[in-house]
């Protein structure tokens, strides 16, 4: 394997803590070998010409990586997964033709990282989702079994809105931080088809009196953090309307239930869990008084398994709402689909009610003074 000492050198990894010198050859292996998808678990070519080629199937580019990781004087691995679509592996009978994944298990100061340099956007140590499924076969001296399951994912959101009023509008600004899967698959849309057609396709996602510009990404070159999505929002209000109808979750809420039918016969497998946080600060109009409002709160799906918040309140001038999302596992029977349906039922409903603003109407209250003029008449 001498042809990868010059690319080694490369990175110099001379008094670099061995952590160092891992990401650094798992991003030189990720940014040079592009990809061409998913191939069983055997190579189509030989690494040196995955090397020369840069390119390759998911077995070459991390059989590279862990070949790579070796000559380095790590300790690295293969580990072969059964993804979502392939179905789950056998752990107590592992068979090679149950096997369609191939990753690089790395191994330093007794803690293991899981690696896939097949994807452009994927951080240290993150695996894609589809890949938690079960039982693994590690390819070693002695094998073993490696078990990644979807519970050991959270997906993490949160939502931050603040609307003040510009006249006959409300302004503000959404700041929104998707999970990191979330954001690995728009980074994946933004290098596809450009920064502009996502931007476009935020900005179109508002119609009617509601507008978006000025869209922003952070973070959309660093794999290690999830993205952060900013822009302005425009909503207009009408001019002397008596009464005035506001969803305070704007686009954000769910809109519907994917859970439809009366019942199900297979158990619900959650790719992760999840917690979804949404944040709104509303300056309540001027002229106008809150008439109506949604009541605050809680439920729980099957005891701590999720749970739903809804928090509304009025201060002052201003209505602030807090709602979350909570899944807490991955894995639910057929037995539980009523259950659980039942729970995004409700939370379907709960985001779809609206706030009611009053026009407040200023009455001049006239005073009569009746004076009572005695007439004499001689």
């Amino acid at each position: 394997n001498e042809w990868l000492s010059p690319a080694l050198a490369s990175l110099k990894p001379e008094g670099k803590p061995p952590i160092e010198k891992a990401k650094d050859i798992y991003k030189y292996v990720q940014s040079t070998i592009s990809s061409k998808g998913i191939r069983g678990i055997y190579l189509s070519q030989t690494p040196k010409q995955t090397f020369t080629a840069k390119k390759g199937y998911v077995p070459d580019i991390n059989l590279l990586l862990t070949l790579m990781l070796k000559q380095a004087g790590l300790n690295a691995f293969p580990v072969l997964l059964s993804t979502r679509s392939n179905g789950v592996a056998s752990a107590d009978y592992p068979l090679v033709h149950q096997y369609n994944y191939v990753i690089t298990k790395l191994e330093l100061d007794k803690k293991f990282y899981y690696l896939d340099a097949s994807s452009p956007h994927l951080g240290f140590s993150k695996l894609p989702s589809y890949c938690y499924n079960g039982p693994g076969a590690l390819i070693d001296i002695v094998s073993g079994l490696e078990r990644l399951y979807p519970d050991s994912l959270l997906e993490d959101k949160t939502t931050n809105i603040i609307l003040f009023n510009d006249k006959n509008n409300w302004k503000g600004q959404l700041t929104s931080t998707p999970g990191y899967y979330e954001s690995v698959s728009i980074k994946e849309d933004i290098t596809e088809k450009g920064k502009e057609w996502y931007q476009k396709k935020i900005i179109d996602s508002y119609t009617g009196e509601y507008t978006a510009e000025n869209v922003n990404f952070k973070s959309l070159d660093d794999n290690e953090k999830p993205l952060l999505v900013e822009y302005a929002i425009n909503i207009e209000r009408g001019e002397n309307a008596n009464i005035l109808y506001f969803n305070p979750m704007i686009k954000e809420g769910l809109k519907e239930n994917y859970f439809k039918a009366l019942e199900r016969t297979y158990p619900i497998e959650f790719p992760f869990k999840m917690n979804e946080l949404y944040n709104i600060n509303i300056e309540i109009p001027e002229g106008y008084a809150v008439d109506e409002m949604p009541k605050s709160t809680r439920v729980m799906l099957n005891d701590a398994e999720g749970s739903f918040e809804y928090i509304i309140t009025k201060s002052g001038n201003y209505i602030s709402l807090r709602s979350q999302i909570k899944i807490n596992k991955t894995f639910f029977s057929n037995e539980d689909y009523e259950s659980v349906k039942g729970f995004f039922d409700f939370v379907v409903k709960k985001h779809a009610e609206q706030i009611v603003f009053k026009k407040q109407f200023v009455f001049l209250r006239l005073i009569c003074v009746t004076l009572h003029v005695n007439v004499f008449y001689k």
